[in-house]
């Protein structure tokens, strides 16, 4: 696992750079795979291919898979979209995860 912290004035929450498998779901049809570049407590910026179905606002459901002693339980819930660089990939800013899931992102995060 590739770990690095940023430090920007911009933001207020310390950003962690991981490179994990992440998963973007639009409704119950569509999901796009993608990795993990950076997460911070609040947010995260995940690299897909393609975000054509995807706008500013629209709110998705995201699974972050871990390695290490539990892969199976992802960190998981709802986001919505905060930026979108094309060609690169999305920012999510979280906006609900389950008490489990909120637990694993801190200790991701440690």
């Amino acid at each position: 696992m590739n770990y690095h912290t940023r430090s920007s004035e911009q933001r207020g929450a310390r950003r962690v750079g991981l490179a994990l498998p992440a998963q973007i779901r639009i409704g119950t049809q569509l999901s796009l795979q993608g990795k993990l570049k950076d997460l911070s407590f609040k947010s995260a910026f995940i690299e897909v291919k393609n975000s054509v179905y995807l706008q500013m606002n629209d709110e998705v459901g995201f699974a972050i898979q871990r390695s290490g002693r539990s892969p199976s339980e992802p960190i998981q819930g709802t986001a919505r979209i905060s930026r979108i660089a094309a060609g690169e990939g999305l920012a999510i800013y979280f906006t609900q995860m389950d008490p489990g899931s909120t637990n694993r992102l801190k200790e991701l995060l440690k």
